[in-house]
């Protein structure tokens, strides 16, 4: 496939796609104002995000293992029919019976099997069209449209809801899906010959062994993935703690700015990256603009001033996206093509597993620990009460500039390690990485 074909081709796919994950983001924002204002209950949002994550973790490995065994657009497409059908269902439930929370709980299990389906079929799919040197340029663009649905669809689901209710941005989503399913028809992805013991003969149990057995014996992508998954980890806690704490210091007002902020930062980031494509030293870029974001991630929470803060969270997750897309590039580049399904599924489902567990250690950890640390008489409170305060808001600061500081301290003993240095070596997949037979 011609250099100029591959990328109109995943121009076309990606295309497709962001139509496709602009409509899934208005459904989401649509239903979650919907749980809020039907119960007036956070934990039943919280559960949509519990059924969000944990079936797609759970069938990660699964799902790989069929991108290997079986088409990669074929996945892809069924991924999308999937979800497609899920949200035609809660809309004919609208229209002819009561929706319950049920119902929406099982659409979104639905959803994130789906996601975990073509996760994997998507980023091998990528590696197969797309001329390594332009890894960068097209994984810049998948950061961008993730970073895009985050400030688009909400402003656009919060005009459009009070015109078309939820029934009508299910319809849109559902609509949106065809986006998705006719530009992977129209493309031509090239076929990967796996061996045929593996397609016919072995099952699935050994395909997701073979996956671990591929990311244990490449222990320079194992750290890396550590790496991530520490990441991730920590963004987790401000994912859940940056909300309430904005909320303590202004109004809903404030907090749709800083937020704002936030994903225009990351759609800028993933822009410009796309545009240039990224360092050659990809290693030393994950870890160059990790320590970046990690740096100015600590600094938020110095200051009680929104015009400081929205600076420093500007800077911080303008960068994510760079270091993204140089992972990105690494694992497209260096893991062999007939077993990246099973290895981008495992290394999913390790990276993102960690999230769940700070999104239920968050509360616990700011109210019985920082905050009364943080109170006048508590040694947190007469070291630090000064700068930070003595209130609950204090603690969340203490608790996140701490994480911060592991993020930091992560970031700069990893990129010594001798084995991640393999991963800056310009040379061939199968020169740096282990096969498995």
């Amino acid at each position: 496939m011609g250099e100029n074909k591959g990328f109109t081709s995943f121009l076309l796919i990606w295309g497709g796609q962001l139509g496709s994950l602009l409509g899934t983001s208005l459904t989401s924002f649509a239903l979650g104002v919907y749980i809020l204002q039907k119960t007036g209950s956070v934990s039943n949002f919280a559960i949509t995000l519990v059924c969000m994550s944990i079936p797609g973790l759970i069938i990660s490995p699964f799902a790989g293992a069929l991108v290997d065994k079986w088409n990669r657009k074929g996945m892809m497409l069924a991924s999308d029919i999937l979800s497609g059908m899920a949200t035609m269902g809660i809309c004919a439930t609208i229209f002819f019976s009561e929706l319950q929370l049920w119902h929406i709980y099982s659409a979104v299990i639905i959803w994130s099997i789906a996601g975990a389906m073509q996760f994997p079929a998507y980023q091998a799919i990528v590696s197969q069209i797309v001329e390594k040197k332009h890894l960068g340029r097209a994984n810049g663009l998948i950061q961008t449209s993730e970073a895009a649905s985050t400030i688009i669809a909400p402003p656009i689901a919060g005009i459009l809801l009070p015109f078309i209710h939820l029934e009508g941005i299910l319809l849109i989503d559902f609509f949106s899906f065809f986006l998705a399913i006719f530009s992977l028809l129209i493309v031509k992805i090239p076929h990967i010959t796996a061996l045929e013991s593996f397609i016919k003969k072995q099952s699935i149990l050994l395909d997701i062994k073979d996956g671990i057995q591929y990311l244990r014996m490449n222990r320079a992508l194992l750290w890396f993935l550590t790496y991530f998954s520490l990441a991730n980890f920590i963004l987790g806690f401000e994912n859940v703690l940056l909300q309430p704490l904005i909320l303590s210091i202004g109004n809903a007002k404030t907090l749709g700015f800083v937020m704002s902020c936030l994903g225009l930062s990351m759609v800028l980031g993933g822009l410009v990256m796309s545009a240039w494509g990224g360092p050659k030293r990809k290693t030393r870029g994950v870890f160059g603009f990790g320590l970046i974001s990690s740096v100015f991630f600590t600094l938020i929470w110095a200051s009680n001033s929104i015009p400081f803060m929205c600076v420093f969270i500007f800077i911080s997750f303008f960068f994510l996206p760079f270091g993204n897309t140089c992972s990105q590039v690494i694992w497209q580049s260096k893991v062999e093509p007939s077993i990246q399904g099973r290895v981008f599924a495992l290394r999913r489902m390790i990276a993102m597993s960690l999230m769940p567990i700070s999104y239920l250690l968050s509360a616990p950890l700011i109210e019985h620990v920082f905050t009364p640390l943080m109170s006048s008489h508590a040694i947190g409170g007469q070291l630090f009460g000064g700068w930070l305060g003595v209130d609950e808001n204090s603690g969340i600061r203490l608790f996140l500039m701490i994480m911060g500081l592991i993020w930091i301290l992560t970031t700069v003993a990893l990129s010594f390690h001798r084995e991640i240095k393999i991963l800056d070596e310009e040379s061939k997949s199968q020169d740096t990485v282990v096969s498995v037979t």
